[in-house]
C-alpha cells in the first residue's frame, strides 16, 4: 500500500512503475479545525469543513474520508508493506502525522518492519516519475519510536495549547525520523495572527501584493502560494477561502472593485466555469487594509474565527506569533468558535 499525500504525487509514483494499490490521503489539516477527538469524530468535522471550502455535498465528502480510513485499516491488519509518500511541505507533514497516529493507535498494527518511507526529491517536491523510482528504491523503514513519535506529534498538533507542537522544534527529528517536520511547525507558526496587526502571513502577503498592483486573483494566487513559499502547501480551495474571510467583517480588508466581498462559487454543473470567473475576477485593498497593513489596526477585531489545528482563533484574545521573540505567546482565553466545522461566516 502506498499513502500518498496528493494526487500529483501520486501520478508521479504511479508513473515510475511503483506497485500498486496507492491511498492518496488528500486533507488540507492545516486549514480548519483539527480538535483531539475520536478518529470518526474527526472525520466528520473534517468532513464538514471541506465541503464548505470547496463546495463538495458533505455526504461525498464523509465517504471518501471515511473509505480512505477504511482503506488504511485493511492494510494495517494486512500483511503487505506500506510506504509513506508525504513532501517537505505542511500540508503534506501534517499528513503524514495524522496517518501515523493512525497507525500507532490501530489494534495488532503493522510491525514497524511493514512501514517504510519514501523521500521523493527534485523540482516542487520531487513529483516526477524517475525520482520517484528512485525515492522507492530508497525508501527506508521506520522503527517503532519513529512511529510513536509520530503519534505523540499528532497529539500536539491536535492540542489547544499550540505550545507542545511548537517545542518539538527542540527536538532531534533526525534521530525519530522526521527531518522535514522543523520546517513545518516554523511555517505553521507564521499562520497564528501576529502580534503587530492579527494578520497571518499569507494574509499579509495577499495585502502587499494587492498593495502593489496585483489585482486579479489568479495573479494573487500565484504570487502568494507559489512565489512566496519556500515549500508550496496551499492549494487553490483552501486560498479561496482565505480571500473570501479577508473580506468579511465590518471593516474587510479586500474587496472587488465594486466593494462585493468574495464570494465562493456555487457548487453544480457549471462549477468549472464559475471557478474560471472566480479566479479572473479582480480585487483591490480596502482602506482598512492599508491601515492594518501599515500596523495601524488589528484584523482579529473583525475576523471571521478559524483553527489551526486544535486552536480556535476568535477575537484579539488568544494565540498570536511574535516574530521578534521567534515563539507563539497567549494574551488571554480567546472566544470560542461559534461553529467550527464550517466557514460560512467567513
Amino acid at each position: 500500500m502506498q499513502v500518498v499525500g496528493g494526487h500529483r504525487l501520486a501520478a508521479a509514483v504511479a508513473a515510475a512503475g511503483v506497485d500498486v494499490p496507492h491511498l492518496v490521503w488528500g486533507d488540507a489539516l492545516h486549514d480548519g479545525p483539527v480538535p483531539d477527538e475520536p478518529d470518526a469524530a474527526l472525520a466528520s468535522r473534517r468532513a464538514g469543513h471541506i465541503a464548505a471550502v470547496t463546495g463538495a455535498g458533505p455526504e461525498v465528502v464523509a465517504a471518501r474520508l471515511t473509505r480512505r480510513d477504511a482503506r488504511l485499516d485493511d492494510a494495517l491488519r494486512g500483511q503487505a508493506e506500506i510506504v509513506l509518500w508525504f513532501e517537505a511541505d505542511l500540508h503534506d507533514q501534517l499528513q503524514r502525522l495524522q496517518v501515523l497516529a493512525r497507525i500507532a493507535r490501530t489494534p495488532g498494527r503493522a510491525a514497524p518492519a511493514r512501514v517504510s518511507e519514501a523521500f521523493a526529491t527534485g523540482p516542487a517536491g520531487g513529483a516526477e516519475p524517475a525520482p520517484a523510482a528512485q525515492a522507492f528504491a530508497c525508501r527506508r523503514r521506520l522503527d517503532a519510536a519513529a512511529i510513536d513519535f509520530g503519534e505523540s506529534a499528532w497529539r500536539a498538533f491536535t492540542s489547544a495549547d499550540p505550545t507542545g507542537f511548537e517545542r518539538l522544534l527542540d527536538a532531534d527529528l533526525d534521530a525519530v525520523g522526521a527531518p522535514r517536520l522543523a520546517r513545518a511547525i516554523k511555517r505553521w507558526r507564521e499562520e497564528f495572527p501576529a502580534v503587530r496587526d492579527g494578520l497571518s502571513r499569507t494574509e499579509r502577503q495577499t495585502l502587499e501584493a494587492l498593495s502593489r498592483g496585483l489585482f486579479r486573483c489568479r495573479d494573487l494566487q500565484s504570487s502568494v502560494c507559489r512565489h512566496g513559499e519556500q515549500d508550496v502547501f496551499i492549494d487553490e480551495a483552501v486560498y479561496a477561502s482565505i480571500l473570501c474571510r479577508l473580506s468579511r467583517g465590518p471593516r474587510p480588508l479586500l474587496a472587488h472593485p465594486d466593494q462585493r466581498p468574495v464570494e465562493l462559487p456555487d457548487p453544480g454543473r457549471a462549477a468549472e466555469q464559475a471557478w474560471r470567473v472566480f479566479w479572473n475576477d479582480s480585487l483591490l485593498i480596502t482602506r482598512a487594509g492599508r491601515r492594518v497593513l501599515a500596523g495601524d489596526g488589528d484584523w482579529m477585531q473583525d475576523a471571521p474565527p478559524r483553527w489551526l489545528g486544535g486552536v480556535c482563533l476568535n477575537g484579539v484574545r488568544g494565540w498570536r506569533w511574535d516574530g521578534a521573540a521567534n515563539r507563539l505567546r497567549c494574551s488571554g482565553a480567546a472566544r470560542d468558535c461559534d461553529d467550527p466545522g464550517s466557514i460560512a461566516s467567513h
